[in-house]
């Protein structure tokens, strides 16, 4: 078995999306602080305080994120957060040309992957640092593409960029028919290179916290797990 971090380190600092609140992480108690305290071998505890976006660093949108009726993070079924998944790369696409229903009906065929009904596609598009630069200027998906996924009945999209959909179309197709739909949309995924099977299993749980429209997520790939 071989476990694939997909996920983005959050620190101090990190800015996911332009848009989007900066993380703060400080101390809010220390292990010098609290130790007098306590009695050895105990020399204290350490805790900290993080400020987040719910939309920060590798997450999962909830309905809720564009539909005002629609499921928060804590009423997402977590049947869609994990499961059999496959891979699709399209990371040798021109940086300012949309991913098509063409471009991912070829890269699976290439792979020599049949997308499944149930299935978690994983999409490969930025051949570069996550947050580098160029990162937020390169197009995700067109409305082809999300049609083409919601078709075959998947139960949730992950792709290495920030945005499903393309930054400039503020119709926002993708995420209204795939969260309208309750696919699940995990974005700011990571290492997705470093996947070497055609099917493998993925976990992105989120956070349960009331009301939110998105959680943060440790996303994973699992690698022969049988």
């Amino acid at each position: 078995m071989r476990i694939v971090d997909l996920t983005v380190k959050l620190v101090d600092g990190t800015q996911s999306f332009p848009t989007h609140p900066k993380v703060t992480v400080i101390d809010f108690v220390t292990h010098s602080f609290s130790a007098p305290r306590y009695k050895p071998p105990c020399r204290g505890y350490a805790s900290k305080l993080v400020m987040l976006s719910d939309h920060a660093g590798t997450h999962l949108d909830a309905p809720f994120h564009f539909y005002e009726d629609g499921l928060t993070i804590d009423q997402v079924d977590l049947s869609t957060t994990f499961g059999e998944a496959v891979l699709l790369d399209v990371s040798d696409k021109p940086a300012d040309l949309p991913v098509s229903a063409d471009m991912l009906e070829q890269a699976a065929a290439k792979a020599g992957v049949e997308v499944r009904p149930g299935d978690i596609v994983l999409l490969h598009v930025w051949p570069g640092e996550w947050n580098g630069p160029g990162f937020h200027h390169c197009k995700a998906l067109d409305e082809s593409a999300g049609n083409w996924l919601a078709e075959k009945k998947i139960k949730a999209l992950g792709l290495d960029l920030a945005n499903a959909d393309v930054n400039e179309n503020m119709q926002r197709p993708v995420h209204l028919n795939l969260l309208g739909k309750g696919i699940g949309i995990i974005e700011n995924l990571t290492n997705l290179k470093e996947i070497r099977e055609k099917r493998f299993y993925f976990f992105a749980i989120p956070l349960k916290i009331a009301g939110l429209s998105g959680s943060p997520v440790r996303a994973f790939a699992v690698e022969g797990w049988r």
